[in-house]
């Protein structure tokens, strides 16, 4: 009976660790999610209602770490970089930081066209973060069913 509890136990950890290790995919995927969402509402409010860029952040939720980076931002200046985040690259954290500056800075057209350019940016790094998560997410969720099943077989 204690064996039986201690391999649940070893499978349960392994899969559980595995799970772990796939989060920093996880949040990036999510990350890159709400700056296309944001993008895009962006675009749209641009486009129609023109409201300050102030208002539309707190209009909005888009969650997780990006709506804390956002808070940051409307509190302090859209100009400092806050992109701490360890999971974005020095290339994503560049982007970023050309995005936030130059969003909100000029009239109407010149934002619709620049935001209509980084759309396809924005698109095209969500999906990358969507595969590397997919791809990440099988691998260690395989690797952590082996390890339990390998630990399962060495306390029996």
């Amino acid at each position: 009976m204690l064996k039986a509890l201690l391999c649940i136990a070893a499978f349960g950890l392994c899969v559980c660790a595995a799970l772990l290790l796939t989060r920093r995919y996880r949040r990036r995927k999510e990350f890159f999610y709400a700056l296309n969402l944001f993008n895009e509402r962006l675009y749209n409010e641009v486009s129609y209602l023109r409201a300050p860029l102030s208002t539309f952040i707190e209009k909005y939720d888009f969650g997780g770490d990006f709506q804390k980076m956002l808070r940051e931002k409307r509190e302090g200046d859209f100009g400092r970089e806050n992109y701490g985040f360890a999971y974005l690259t020095a290339d994503e954290r560049k982007f970023l930081g050309d995005y936030f500056r130059l969003i909100g800075k000029s009239d109407a057209a010149s934002q619709r066209t620049y935001l209509a350019a980084a759309r396809a940016e924005a698109g095209e790094r969500r999906r990358l973060a969507e595969e590397e998560y997919k791809k990440y997410f099988l691998l260690y969720s395989k690797l952590g069913v082996l390890a339990g099943l390998i630990l399962v077989i060495l306390i029996v």
